[in-house]
C-alpha cells in the first residue's frame, strides 16, 4: 500500500506534501497574509461546531448531488482556485482539471494560473469555471472575459477582494515571490532548502525552471520567457476596482457570474442587485488580511442580509467532510476547497488529488449517514447541540 493509499486524511495529505516541497514553497502556500492568523481562524472556526445526530430514521441512502446553473454535479464541492499551481507540482492546474471532471465537480481555474483557459476548458469542458482578477486596463479584463467565452466557459468566477498586489510575511522573509520569482539574495539560501528536497527539485530542473503564467502569455511580446511574461504580469494585474465594473462585466459575460471574495453583507447584497447569479464568501483562503474574522463566521452574517433563496457559496478552512456539512447547515449552497486539492496534486499529482476529493467525499457521505440526515437539502442549524440544548 502506498502513502497516498494509507492517507486517511487532509492533514495526512498536507503531511506527504511538505515532505516533497521545500520549505520556502510550502511556507507560502500555508503561510496567508501577515502572521497567518486568519488562515488559523478560518480552520479552527469549524471545531466550534458539535452535532446532536438523529437516530432511526430507517435506511435512507446519502445524497451528495448538487445542482448549480442547470448543471448536476455529484459532490456538493469543488476545487478552487489557486494562482501558480505549477509551482507545488508541475502541470498542476491540468491535474485538478481532469480530477474535477473525473469526480464530476467543477474546477475553478485561477487567473494567475500556469495553464491557460483555452488547454483547461479543452481537458475538462463541462467542468471548467474561470476566475478572474480586475486588470490595471479595462481592455484587458474584457479581453480575458472574451479569452473565456470563447472557450466555452459558462460560469466566470470575478474575484474582487484584493484592491492592491498581496503582501505576506513569508514572502518578506523568503525572499521569493511565486509568481514573479526570488531576489538575487535568496537565491543561496532557496537553493540549500531546494537541495534537501530532491524530488521537487529534480522536476523544477528538469522542465526548465519556474513555470509560465500561460494565461498571461498572450499580453507578453513573443516567446517571452517566463521571468518576461511575469514581469508583464507584475505590471498590468491588478486595477482597482469599482459597482461600475461588476455592472460592465455583468453586460458583458454571457454565462453565470459569481462575485467571489466578499464578507460585507451590504456587498454580498450590492453583488445580487447588479446581477450576480450566486455570491462567494471568502476571505480569499486567509490571504487577504490577517484580521479578519473567520470565513464560517462571515457565512452566517451574509446568509442572513441575502435571505434564503440567495445562491451563496463558501470558500475557506475546509478540511474535513464535516466541516462541508457545517458550512451547508450555515448557509452555503456549495462549498469550495483549494488547500486540501493542492496537497494532494503536491503530494502525488493526479491520484494525490483524487485522493483528497475520495477522503472529502466519504467523510462527507460518513457525517450525513452518522447524523441521520439523507442529503445536503436536510441540512439546517437544527443539526447542532446548541440548537438542540436552546430548546
Amino acid at each position: 500500500m502506498s502513502a497516498l493509499d494509507r492517507a486517511a486524511s487532509i492533514d495526512d495529505l498536507r503531511r506527504l506534501a511538505a515532505r516533497r516541497l521545500p520549505r520556502f514553497v510550502m511556507s507560502y502556500l500555508e503561510g496567508g497574509s501577515g502572521d497567518g492568523a486568519t488562515v488559523r481562524r478560518n480552520v479552527e472556526a469549524f471545531r466550534r461546531y458539535t452535532f446532536t445526530p438523529r437516530v432511526l430514521g430507517g435506511p435512507a441512502p446519502v445524497d451528495t448531488a448538487s445542482e448549480l446553473f442547470g448543471q448536476t454535479f455529484d459532490l456538493p464541492f469543488g476545487i478552487s482556485a489557486v494562482g501558480s499551481c505549477g509551482v507545488y507540482r508541475r502541470h498542476a492546474d491540468e491535474m485538478l482539471a481532469d480530477v474535477a471532471k473525473a469526480a464530476n465537480i467543477p474546477f475553478i481555474l485561477s487567473g494567475t494560473a500556469n495553464a491557460s483557459v483555452e488547454t483547461i476548458a479543452r481537458r475538462a469542458p463541462d467542468h471548467t469555471w474561470y476566475q478572474l482578477y480586475g486588470a490595471r486596463e479595462p481592455d484587458l479584463t474584457d479581453a480575458m472575459v472574451g479569452r473565456a467565452a470563447a472557450a466555452g466557459v459558462r460560469v466566470l468566477v470575478f474575484t474582487v477582494d484584493y484592491q492592491v498586489a498581496p503582501r505576506s510575511d513569508v514572502s518578506v522573509r523568503t525572499g521569493v515571490s511565486l509568481a514573479l520569482g526570488p531576489t538575487l539574495q535568496a537565491i543561496p539560501r532557496l537553493a540549500m532548502d531546494a537541495l534537501s528536497h530532491p524530488a521537487w527539485t529534480a522536476e523544477f530542473v528538469r522542465h526548465g525552471g519556474a513555470p509560465k503564467l500561460a494565461g498571461w502569455e498572450a499580453y507578453a511580446p513573443p516567446n517571452s520567457s517566463a521571468g518576461q511574461i511575469a514581469r508583464v504580469f507584475g505590471a498590468r494585474w491588478l486595477g482597482p476596482q469599482t459597482w461600475r465594473d461588476v455592472a460592465r462585466l455583468r453586460a458583458l459575460w454571457p454565462g453565470a457570474l459569481v462575485i467571489k471574495g466578499v464578507v460585507h453583507p451590504e456587498d454580498a447584497a450590492r453583488a445580487f442587485e447588479e446581477g450576480a447569479d450566486a455570491v462567494t464568501v471568502s476571505n480569499h483562503g486567509g490571504n487577504k488580511l490577517d484580521r479578519m474574522p473567520a470565513t464560517l463566521e462571515s457565512l452566517i452574517a451574509v446568509r442572513s442580509a441575502v435571505g434564503p433563496k440567495r445562491k451563496l457559496f463558501f470558500d475557506g478552512g475546509l478540511r474535513r467532510g464535516s466541516d462541508i456539512v457545517t458550512a451547508a447547515a450555515l448557509g452555503a449552497d456549495f462549498c469550495f476547497t483549494g488547500r486540501a486539492t493542492v496537497y494532494g496534486v503536491s503530494a502525488g499529482g493526479v491520484p494525490g488529488a483524487a485522493r483528497a476529493v475520495t477522503i472529502l467525499r466519504e467523510e462527507l457521505a460518513y457525517c450525513l449517514a452518522m447524523i441521520g440526515r439523507p442529503g445536503m437539502k436536510a441540512l439546517g442549524p437544527d443539526i447542532f447541540f446548541s440548537a438542540v440544548t436552546a430548546e
